[in-house]
């Protein structure tokens, strides 16, 4: 039995059709966690510690350009990822720190001396 050309074409454009249809009301696949290898990737960006307020568990630093956050140069406060940071460090140290949004907040997730 030959079947026609027409027959066949619509039978492909439909199967397509259907494929089509099925991925676009699927639910979206998860998305790998960037956590785990952005954090190794991140600059460490230079800082000046101005105050530790370790009430509140914030630090406030004079630094540089945060690209990842597009963030310029300033003086601010972030809030810290474990406190026990705020231990390590006094107003006037030179420090490197990487630093992500975390809860919607500017949060210090790694925190080094400057050498």
């Amino acid at each position: 039995m030959r079947w026609p050309r027409v027959l066949i074409a619509g039978l492909v454009l439909a199967t397509a059709g259907a494929q089509a249809q099925t991925s676009l009301n699927s639910p979206p696949a998860p998305k790998k966690s960037a956590r785990a290898g952005q954090a190794a990737s991140l600059p460490l960006a230079d800082a000046t510690v101005e105050r530790v307020l370790r009430e509140s568990g914030e630090i406030v630093l004079d630094h540089g350009d945060l690209p990842n956050l597009a963030m310029p140069a300033m003086t601010m406060a972030f809030d810290v990822g474990n406190k026990k940071m705020l231990d390590a460090v006094k107003p006037g140290d030179k420090i490197r720190f990487q630093a992500e949004i975390v809860k919607g907040r500017p949060t210090i997730t790694h925190l080094e001396r400057a050498r």
